[in-house]
Protein backbone atom coordinates (compact mmCIF):
# COMPACT_ATOMS: atom_id res chain seq x y z
CA UNK A 1 0.00 0.00 0.00
CA UNK A 2 2.72 2.62 1.11
CA UNK A 3 4.45 1.44 -2.49
CA UNK A 4 1.65 2.35 -4.61
CA UNK A 5 0.83 5.34 -2.80
CA UNK A 6 4.35 6.22 -3.20
CA UNK A 7 4.67 5.84 -6.68
CA UNK A 8 1.20 7.75 -7.60
CA UNK A 9 1.98 10.45 -5.16
CA UNK A 10 5.39 10.98 -7.05
CA UNK A 11 3.81 10.50 -10.65
CA UNK A 12 1.02 13.61 -9.33
CA UNK A 13 4.22 15.47 -8.61
CA UNK A 14 5.91 15.20 -11.45
CA UNK A 15 2.56 15.65 -13.44
CA UNK A 16 2.34 19.10 -12.56
CA UNK A 17 5.36 19.92 -13.14
CA UNK A 18 5.71 21.77 -17.01
CA UNK A 19 9.07 21.37 -18.01
CA UNK A 20 10.21 22.70 -21.48
CA UNK A 21 10.64 20.58 -24.22
CA UNK A 22 9.06 17.81 -22.64
CA UNK A 23 5.88 16.32 -22.64
CA UNK A 24 4.64 15.02 -19.28
CA UNK A 25 5.04 11.64 -19.73
CA UNK A 26 8.65 11.89 -20.41
CA UNK A 27 8.50 12.72 -16.34
CA UNK A 28 6.47 9.84 -15.90
CA UNK A 29 9.14 7.51 -17.80
CA UNK A 30 11.54 8.93 -16.06
CA UNK A 31 10.15 7.77 -13.05
CA UNK A 32 9.20 4.34 -13.91
CA UNK A 33 13.66 4.10 -14.74
CA UNK A 34 14.11 5.44 -10.92
CA UNK A 35 11.54 2.75 -9.43
CA UNK A 36 13.20 0.18 -11.26
CA UNK A 37 16.61 1.19 -10.61
CA UNK A 38 15.60 1.25 -7.07
CA UNK A 39 14.30 -2.39 -7.21
CA UNK A 40 17.42 -3.38 -8.86
CA UNK A 41 19.52 -1.54 -6.38
CA UNK A 42 18.42 -3.24 -3.22
CA UNK A 43 18.32 -7.00 -5.30
CA UNK A 44 21.84 -6.57 -5.96
CA UNK A 45 22.60 -6.00 -2.64
CA UNK A 46 20.32 -8.62 -1.42
CA UNK A 47 21.50 -11.50 -3.85
CA UNK A 48 24.65 -10.54 -5.65
CA UNK A 49 26.55 -9.06 -2.94
CA UNK A 50 24.51 -10.89 -0.05
CA UNK A 51 23.04 -13.85 0.45
CA UNK A 52 19.55 -13.16 0.66
CA UNK A 53 19.68 -10.38 3.07
CA UNK A 54 20.82 -6.97 2.71
CA UNK A 55 24.58 -6.75 3.11
CA UNK A 56 27.40 -3.89 3.46
CA UNK A 57 26.48 0.28 3.27
CA UNK A 58 22.71 -0.34 2.75
CA UNK A 59 22.30 -2.83 5.35
CA UNK A 60 24.43 -0.82 7.51
CA UNK A 61 21.84 2.34 7.14
CA UNK A 62 19.22 0.69 6.97
CA UNK A 63 19.19 -0.97 10.88
CA UNK A 64 20.94 2.48 12.08
CA UNK A 65 18.41 4.50 10.56
CA UNK A 66 16.00 2.01 12.23
CA UNK A 67 17.51 1.84 15.87
CA UNK A 68 17.23 6.13 15.20
CA UNK A 69 13.89 5.97 14.83
CA UNK A 70 13.36 3.94 17.42
CA UNK A 71 14.09 6.63 19.42
CA UNK A 72 11.14 8.58 19.28
CA UNK A 73 9.23 5.52 20.74
CA UNK A 74 10.88 6.66 23.56
CA UNK A 75 11.42 10.49 23.45
CA UNK A 76 9.91 12.80 20.74
CA UNK A 77 11.99 15.54 22.58
CA UNK A 78 15.42 13.11 22.57
CA UNK A 79 14.39 12.25 18.94
CA UNK A 80 14.33 15.94 17.49
CA UNK A 81 17.93 16.55 19.43
CA UNK A 82 19.51 13.74 17.36
CA UNK A 83 18.07 15.28 14.46
CA UNK A 84 19.03 18.59 14.84
CA UNK A 85 22.75 17.69 15.98
CA UNK A 86 21.94 18.46 20.05
CA UNK A 87 22.70 14.86 21.09
CA UNK A 88 24.97 14.22 24.17
CA UNK A 89 27.57 11.59 24.82
CA UNK A 90 25.37 9.96 27.20
CA UNK A 91 22.23 10.05 24.44
CA UNK A 92 24.59 8.42 22.28
CA UNK A 93 25.45 5.83 25.11
CA UNK A 94 21.46 4.96 25.72
CA UNK A 95 20.04 5.08 22.16
CA UNK A 96 22.47 4.19 19.70
CA UNK A 97 25.21 2.47 21.67
CA UNK A 98 24.34 -0.74 18.54
CA UNK A 99 25.44 2.24 15.61
CA UNK A 100 28.96 1.96 13.92
CA UNK A 101 28.29 5.17 12.03
CA UNK A 102 27.08 7.58 13.82
CA UNK A 103 30.30 8.55 15.25
CA UNK A 104 33.58 9.23 12.90
CA UNK A 105 36.13 10.84 15.34
CA UNK A 106 38.14 13.54 14.79
CA UNK A 107 38.33 12.01 10.93
CA UNK A 108 35.74 13.92 9.34
CA UNK A 109 34.89 17.56 10.21
CA UNK A 110 31.63 16.75 8.85
CA UNK A 111 30.25 13.12 10.26
CA UNK A 112 28.10 13.15 6.69
CA UNK A 113 27.00 9.38 7.54
CA UNK A 114 24.87 10.83 10.31
CA UNK A 115 22.68 12.77 7.55
CA UNK A 116 22.07 9.48 5.79
CA UNK A 117 20.83 7.82 8.74
CA UNK A 118 18.73 11.11 9.93
CA UNK A 119 17.09 11.51 6.49
CA UNK A 120 16.25 7.29 6.69
CA UNK A 121 14.84 7.25 10.06
CA UNK A 122 12.30 9.53 8.47
CA UNK A 123 11.29 7.61 5.96
CA UNK A 124 11.31 4.76 8.30
CA UNK A 125 7.97 6.16 9.54
CA UNK A 126 6.12 4.87 6.49
CA UNK A 127 8.63 2.07 5.07
CA UNK A 128 7.82 -0.46 7.58
CA UNK A 129 11.61 -1.41 7.28
CA UNK A 130 11.25 -1.90 3.47
CA UNK A 131 14.66 -1.29 2.08
CA UNK A 132 12.82 -0.76 -1.57
CA UNK A 133 10.56 1.97 0.13
CA UNK A 134 13.87 4.13 1.51
CA UNK A 135 15.16 3.76 -2.29
CA UNK A 136 12.14 4.96 -3.92
CA UNK A 137 11.95 8.02 -1.29
CA UNK A 138 15.72 9.27 -2.67
CA UNK A 139 15.77 8.18 -6.14
CA UNK A 140 12.69 10.54 -6.43
CA UNK A 141 14.49 14.01 -4.93
CA UNK A 142 17.46 12.86 -7.21
CA UNK A 143 15.26 12.59 -10.28
CA UNK A 144 14.08 16.06 -9.50
CA UNK A 145 18.29 17.15 -8.98
CA UNK A 146 17.93 15.62 -13.00
CA UNK A 147 15.26 18.07 -14.07
CA UNK A 148 17.58 21.26 -12.67
CA UNK A 149 20.12 19.84 -14.49
CA UNK A 150 18.33 19.25 -17.56
CA UNK A 151 16.56 22.77 -16.92
CA UNK A 152 20.40 24.72 -17.16
CA UNK A 153 21.14 23.28 -20.66
CA UNK A 154 18.26 22.30 -22.60
CA UNK A 155 18.69 25.53 -24.40
CA UNK A 156 22.14 25.33 -24.62
CA UNK A 157 22.87 21.85 -25.64
CA UNK A 158 22.27 21.22 -29.58
CA UNK A 159 20.77 18.28 -28.88
CA UNK A 160 17.13 17.06 -29.18
CA UNK A 161 15.06 17.90 -25.78
CA UNK A 162 14.14 14.21 -24.96
CA UNK A 163 17.28 12.98 -25.92
CA UNK A 164 19.29 14.91 -23.73
CA UNK A 165 16.71 14.34 -20.49
CA UNK A 166 17.02 10.71 -21.00
CA UNK A 167 20.92 10.36 -21.63
CA UNK A 168 21.11 12.61 -17.96
CA UNK A 169 18.65 10.13 -16.47
CA UNK A 170 19.41 7.21 -17.62
CA UNK A 171 23.41 7.08 -17.47
CA UNK A 172 24.15 4.00 -16.27
CA UNK A 173 26.35 4.50 -13.01
CA UNK A 174 24.28 7.40 -12.25
CA UNK A 175 20.73 5.84 -12.41
CA UNK A 176 22.48 2.63 -10.62
CA UNK A 177 23.62 4.94 -7.27
CA UNK A 178 21.09 7.40 -6.64
CA UNK A 179 18.25 4.41 -6.84
CA UNK A 180 19.38 3.78 -3.46
CA UNK A 181 19.55 5.22 0.02
CA UNK A 182 22.90 6.24 0.37
CA UNK A 183 24.57 9.69 0.26
CA UNK A 184 24.72 9.62 -3.59
CA UNK A 185 20.68 10.86 -4.41
CA UNK A 186 20.72 13.72 -2.33
CA UNK A 187 24.60 14.70 -3.01
CA UNK A 188 23.79 14.72 -7.02
CA UNK A 189 19.96 16.80 -5.86
CA UNK A 190 22.78 19.30 -4.60
CA UNK A 191 25.38 18.96 -7.31
CA UNK A 192 22.62 19.80 -9.66
CA UNK A 193 21.04 22.25 -8.00
CA UNK A 194 24.70 23.80 -7.88
CA UNK A 195 25.47 23.77 -11.61
CA UNK A 196 22.02 25.25 -12.39
CA UNK A 197 22.21 28.01 -10.19
CA UNK A 198 26.06 28.50 -11.64
CA UNK A 199 25.52 28.36 -15.45
CA UNK A 200 21.78 29.52 -16.25
CA UNK A 201 20.54 32.23 -16.71
CA UNK A 202 18.47 32.97 -13.71
CA UNK A 203 16.81 36.14 -11.49
CA UNK A 204 19.28 36.60 -8.87
CA UNK A 205 17.23 35.36 -6.00
CA UNK A 206 16.33 32.25 -7.79
CA UNK A 207 19.91 31.59 -8.66
CA UNK A 208 21.01 32.55 -4.88
CA UNK A 209 18.34 29.96 -3.19
CA UNK A 210 19.73 27.24 -5.69
CA UNK A 211 23.54 27.77 -5.16
CA UNK A 212 23.04 27.87 -1.19
CA UNK A 213 20.56 24.89 -1.75
CA UNK A 214 22.98 22.85 -3.85
CA UNK A 215 25.98 23.44 -1.45
CA UNK A 216 23.96 23.17 2.01
CA UNK A 217 22.77 19.34 0.25
CA UNK A 218 26.45 18.93 -0.96
CA UNK A 219 28.04 19.83 2.59
CA UNK A 220 25.74 17.48 4.30
CA UNK A 221 26.41 14.67 1.79
CA UNK A 222 29.66 14.37 1.11
CA UNK A 223 31.57 17.27 1.10
CA UNK A 224 34.83 16.23 -0.24
CA UNK A 225 32.51 16.60 -3.92
CA UNK A 226 31.83 19.91 -2.43
CA UNK A 227 35.40 20.46 -1.93
CA UNK A 228 36.54 19.54 -5.52
CA UNK A 229 34.00 21.29 -6.87
CA UNK A 230 34.92 24.63 -5.15
CA UNK A 231 38.13 25.61 -7.17
CA UNK A 232 36.59 24.33 -9.95
CA UNK A 233 34.12 27.36 -9.65
CA UNK A 234 36.65 29.78 -8.96
CA UNK A 235 38.31 29.25 -12.25
CA UNK A 236 34.59 29.89 -13.53
CA UNK A 237 34.18 32.70 -12.17
CA UNK A 238 37.85 34.86 -12.43
CA UNK A 239 38.00 33.71 -15.64
CA UNK A 240 34.41 35.42 -16.23
CA UNK A 241 34.75 38.33 -14.12
CA UNK A 242 38.29 39.10 -13.59
CA UNK A 243 40.24 37.60 -16.52
CA UNK A 244 37.68 38.76 -19.24
CA UNK A 245 37.60 35.14 -20.79
CA UNK A 246 41.39 33.94 -20.58
CA UNK A 247 41.03 30.88 -19.33
CA UNK A 248 44.30 29.93 -19.07
CA UNK A 249 45.60 32.91 -16.86
CA UNK A 250 42.78 32.16 -14.56
CA UNK A 251 44.18 28.38 -14.02
CA UNK A 252 47.85 29.53 -13.96
CA UNK A 253 46.89 32.36 -11.17
CA UNK A 254 44.85 30.02 -9.33
CA UNK A 255 47.70 27.02 -9.05
CA UNK A 256 50.23 29.30 -8.55
CA UNK A 257 47.93 30.45 -5.32
CA UNK A 258 47.98 27.05 -4.29
CA UNK A 259 51.96 26.13 -4.45
CA UNK A 260 52.39 29.71 -2.24
CA UNK A 261 50.12 28.31 0.07
CA UNK A 262 51.52 24.93 0.07
CA UNK A 263 54.84 26.33 0.76
CA UNK A 264 53.24 29.29 3.25
CA UNK A 265 51.45 26.99 5.54
CA UNK A 266 53.53 23.87 5.73
CA UNK A 267 51.67 22.52 8.62
CA UNK A 268 48.40 22.63 7.03
CA UNK A 269 50.35 20.54 4.40
CA UNK A 270 51.39 17.91 6.85
CA UNK A 271 47.88 17.92 8.66
CA UNK A 272 46.21 17.36 4.82
CA UNK A 273 49.02 14.20 3.88
CA UNK A 274 48.43 12.86 7.47
CA UNK A 275 44.82 12.99 6.56
CA UNK A 276 45.11 11.22 3.12
CA UNK A 277 47.40 8.83 4.17
CA UNK A 278 45.29 7.56 7.03
CA UNK A 279 42.03 7.13 4.70
CA UNK A 280 44.28 5.36 1.82
CA UNK A 281 45.36 2.94 4.90
CA UNK A 282 41.69 2.08 6.01
CA UNK A 283 40.64 1.60 2.57
CA UNK A 284 43.52 -0.65 1.89
CA UNK A 285 42.93 -2.61 5.07
CA UNK A 286 39.22 -2.67 3.73
CA UNK A 287 40.44 -3.93 0.68
CA UNK A 288 42.21 -6.52 1.96
CA UNK A 289 40.67 -7.27 4.84
CA UNK A 290 40.78 -7.88 8.25
CA UNK A 291 40.27 -7.23 11.69
CA UNK A 292 40.03 -4.22 13.85
CA UNK A 293 39.97 -4.85 17.58
CA UNK A 294 38.77 -2.23 19.95
CA UNK A 295 40.73 -1.81 23.15
CA UNK A 296 39.65 1.51 25.06
CA UNK A 297 41.61 3.63 24.04
CA UNK A 298 42.79 2.38 20.67
CA UNK A 299 42.35 -0.14 17.75
CA UNK A 300 44.61 -3.01 16.94
CA UNK A 301 44.20 -4.61 13.43
CA UNK A 302 44.70 -7.89 12.34
CA UNK A 303 45.26 -9.17 8.90
CA UNK A 304 43.14 -11.81 7.44
CA UNK A 305 46.15 -14.64 7.88
CA UNK A 306 46.26 -13.28 11.45
CA UNK A 307 43.06 -14.44 11.95
CA UNK A 308 44.29 -18.16 12.97
CA UNK A 309 46.13 -16.52 15.89
CA UNK A 310 42.85 -14.62 17.34
CA UNK A 311 40.45 -16.26 19.27
CA UNK A 312 37.02 -14.33 17.84
CA UNK A 313 34.03 -15.27 20.34
CA UNK A 314 30.23 -15.31 19.30
CA UNK A 315 29.94 -12.04 21.73
CA UNK A 316 31.81 -10.14 19.78
CA UNK A 317 34.94 -10.07 22.03
CA UNK A 318 38.62 -11.07 20.84
CA UNK A 319 41.56 -12.78 22.71
CA UNK A 320 44.64 -12.80 21.14
CA UNK A 321 46.20 -16.75 21.63
CA UNK A 322 49.96 -15.69 20.91
CA UNK A 323 52.42 -13.10 20.70
CA UNK A 324 52.00 -11.24 17.15
CA UNK A 325 53.07 -8.33 15.84
CA UNK A 326 49.56 -6.17 14.97
CA UNK A 327 49.05 -2.49 13.48
CA UNK A 328 47.87 0.50 16.70
CA UNK A 329 45.32 3.18 15.33
CA UNK A 330 44.65 5.74 17.64
CA UNK A 331 41.14 6.15 18.03
CA UNK A 332 39.37 8.90 16.56
CA UNK A 333 42.65 10.06 15.14
CA UNK A 334 43.94 10.72 11.37
CA UNK A 335 47.74 9.52 12.58
CA UNK A 336 49.85 7.78 13.66
CA UNK A 337 49.72 4.30 13.51
CA UNK A 338 52.38 2.00 13.94
CA UNK A 339 53.37 -2.11 14.27
CA UNK A 340 53.13 -3.06 18.19
CA UNK A 341 54.24 -5.94 19.55
CA UNK A 342 50.81 -7.90 20.93
CA UNK A 343 50.83 -10.82 23.53
CA UNK A 344 47.93 -12.51 24.53
CA UNK A 345 45.40 -10.32 26.84
CA UNK A 346 43.42 -10.59 29.84
CA UNK A 347 41.27 -7.88 29.08
CA UNK A 348 38.40 -8.65 26.46
CA UNK A 349 39.29 -6.56 22.81
CA UNK A 350 35.45 -5.94 20.63
CA UNK A 351 35.44 -6.85 17.22
CA UNK A 352 34.62 -3.79 16.15
CA UNK A 353 35.09 -4.46 11.99
CA UNK A 354 35.75 -7.38 10.39
CA UNK A 355 36.14 -8.37 7.25
CA UNK A 356 37.80 -11.25 4.57
CA UNK A 357 38.61 -8.35 1.88
CA UNK A 358 36.76 -7.22 -1.47
CA UNK A 359 37.59 -9.31 -4.66
CA UNK A 360 37.98 -5.89 -6.68
CA UNK A 361 41.15 -4.70 -4.50
CA UNK A 362 43.94 -3.49 -6.18
CA UNK A 363 47.81 -2.74 -5.41
CA UNK A 364 48.06 1.44 -4.86
CA UNK A 365 51.62 3.16 -4.24
CA UNK A 366 51.44 4.06 -0.25
CA UNK A 367 51.72 7.60 0.59
CA UNK A 368 53.26 7.04 4.09
CA UNK A 369 52.49 10.62 5.15
CA UNK A 370 55.23 12.36 2.65
CA UNK A 371 53.78 15.26 0.71
CA UNK A 372 56.39 14.55 -2.42
CA UNK A 373 55.02 11.02 -2.66
CA UNK A 374 51.58 12.16 -2.60
CA UNK A 375 52.60 14.56 -5.61
CA UNK A 376 54.28 11.94 -7.31
CA UNK A 377 50.97 9.49 -6.71
CA UNK A 378 48.56 11.99 -9.03
CA UNK A 379 49.21 10.19 -12.25
CA UNK A 380 48.99 6.67 -10.75
CA UNK A 381 45.64 7.89 -8.48
CA UNK A 382 44.18 9.56 -11.96
CA UNK A 383 44.13 6.43 -13.79
CA UNK A 384 42.98 4.28 -11.54
CA UNK A 385 39.55 6.71 -10.44
CA UNK A 386 38.81 7.87 -13.89
CA UNK A 387 39.43 4.77 -16.25
CA UNK A 388 39.09 2.01 -14.54
CA UNK A 389 38.09 -0.85 -14.11
CA UNK A 390 39.60 -2.62 -16.65
CA UNK A 391 38.37 -5.60 -18.77
CA UNK A 392 41.57 -7.69 -16.91
CA UNK A 393 40.79 -5.83 -13.64
CA UNK A 394 39.74 -8.25 -10.44
CA UNK A 395 35.99 -8.08 -9.55
CA UNK A 396 32.80 -9.93 -10.33
CA UNK A 397 30.47 -9.26 -13.52
CA UNK A 398 29.21 -6.11 -12.37
CA UNK A 399 32.57 -4.71 -13.15
CA UNK A 400 31.65 -5.21 -16.95
CA UNK A 401 29.74 -2.80 -17.39
CA UNK A 402 31.83 0.35 -15.66
CA UNK A 403 34.18 -0.65 -18.19
CA UNK A 404 31.90 -0.29 -21.53
CA UNK A 405 30.52 2.78 -19.45
CA UNK A 406 33.99 4.35 -19.25
CA UNK A 407 35.03 3.56 -22.87
CA UNK A 408 31.44 4.97 -24.26
CA UNK A 409 31.92 7.67 -22.12
CA UNK A 410 35.43 8.62 -22.73
CA UNK A 411 35.19 8.22 -26.22
CA UNK A 412 32.10 10.34 -26.63
CA UNK A 413 33.75 13.18 -24.67
CA UNK A 414 37.09 12.90 -27.16
CA UNK A 415 34.89 13.37 -30.15
CA UNK A 416 33.47 16.45 -29.35
CA UNK A 417 36.76 18.38 -28.21
CA UNK A 418 36.79 18.47 -31.91
CA UNK A 419 33.64 21.09 -31.84
CA UNK A 420 35.80 23.56 -29.22
CA UNK A 421 36.45 25.90 -31.22
CA UNK A 422 33.35 26.42 -32.68
CA UNK A 423 31.57 26.75 -29.00
CA UNK A 424 31.28 30.28 -27.69
CA UNK A 425 33.74 31.54 -25.07
CA UNK A 426 30.76 30.93 -22.15
CA UNK A 427 30.77 27.14 -23.51
CA UNK A 428 34.71 26.90 -23.05
CA UNK A 429 34.31 27.96 -19.48
CA UNK A 430 31.39 25.85 -18.58
CA UNK A 431 33.15 22.77 -20.01
CA UNK A 432 37.11 24.08 -18.21
CA UNK A 433 34.66 24.18 -15.22
CA UNK A 434 33.37 21.10 -15.37
CA UNK A 435 36.63 18.98 -16.67
CA UNK A 436 38.23 20.51 -13.40
CA UNK A 437 36.49 19.81 -10.85
CA UNK A 438 36.02 15.95 -12.59
CA UNK A 439 39.87 16.00 -12.34
CA UNK A 440 40.20 17.01 -8.49
CA UNK A 441 37.73 14.67 -8.17
CA UNK A 442 39.49 11.66 -9.94
CA UNK A 443 42.86 12.66 -7.97
CA UNK A 444 40.74 12.76 -4.43
CA UNK A 445 39.37 9.21 -5.36
CA UNK A 446 42.43 7.38 -6.35
CA UNK A 447 44.78 8.72 -4.05
CA UNK A 448 42.52 7.31 -1.16
CA UNK A 449 40.64 4.03 -2.48
CA UNK A 450 42.21 0.85 -4.00
CA UNK A 451 39.02 -0.73 -4.16
CA UNK A 452 37.46 -0.36 -7.79
CA UNK A 453 33.79 -1.39 -6.16
CA UNK A 454 33.99 1.78 -4.44
CA UNK A 455 35.40 3.68 -7.12
CA UNK A 456 32.97 3.36 -9.40
CA UNK A 457 30.37 4.42 -7.04
CA UNK A 458 32.75 7.57 -6.03
CA UNK A 459 33.49 8.86 -9.16
CA UNK A 460 29.59 9.66 -10.45
CA UNK A 461 29.86 13.14 -9.78
CA UNK A 462 33.23 13.67 -11.63
CA UNK A 463 31.40 11.46 -14.93
CA UNK A 464 28.38 13.46 -14.57
CA UNK A 465 30.34 16.15 -15.17
CA UNK A 466 32.54 14.94 -17.86
CA UNK A 467 28.97 14.28 -19.60
CA UNK A 468 27.88 17.55 -19.51
CA UNK A 469 31.30 18.70 -20.70
CA UNK A 470 30.93 16.37 -23.88
CA UNK A 471 26.82 17.58 -24.30
CA UNK A 472 28.00 21.39 -23.69
CA UNK A 473 30.50 20.51 -26.85
CA UNK A 474 27.74 18.87 -28.79
CA UNK A 475 27.37 20.13 -32.33
CA UNK A 476 24.67 19.58 -35.10
CA UNK A 477 23.79 21.79 -37.70
CA UNK A 478 20.19 22.64 -35.71
CA UNK A 479 18.55 21.39 -32.50
CA UNK A 480 15.64 19.17 -33.18
CA UNK A 481 12.70 19.80 -30.40
CA UNK A 482 9.74 17.93 -29.51
CA UNK A 483 10.90 14.74 -30.91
Amino acid sequence: MVFAILVVLGAWVLWKKETPGLHRYDLLLAWGLKIAAAFVFVWVYIHYYGSGTLTADPDVFIKESAILAAVADHSIADYLRFMVGMETPEMIRHYLSETSHWTAGDLTLINDSKNVIRVNSLIHFISGNNSVIHAIVLSFFSLLGFRELYLAFYKQVRMPDRRLWFLLVAFPSLLFWTGSMLKEPLMIVGLCLVIRGLFDELPVGKRSIKLISGILLMLAFKPYVLICLLPAIAVYLTSKFVFRGKILISLAVLLSLVVVSLAAFPGKRDDTTYYLTRKQYDFVNIGRGGLHAYADTCFFYFRPDQFRYLDIRADSTVYLKRPIVAKQLTLGKASPFKDVYLVPNKVRWFNYYETNGCKSAIPVTSINASFTQLVLNIPEAFVNAAFRPFFGDPGGLLKFPAVVETILLFAFFALQLRHWKNVSQEAKLQVVTLVSFAFLLFILIGWTTPVLGAIVRYRIPAYLAVLIAALILYNQQKKLNHE
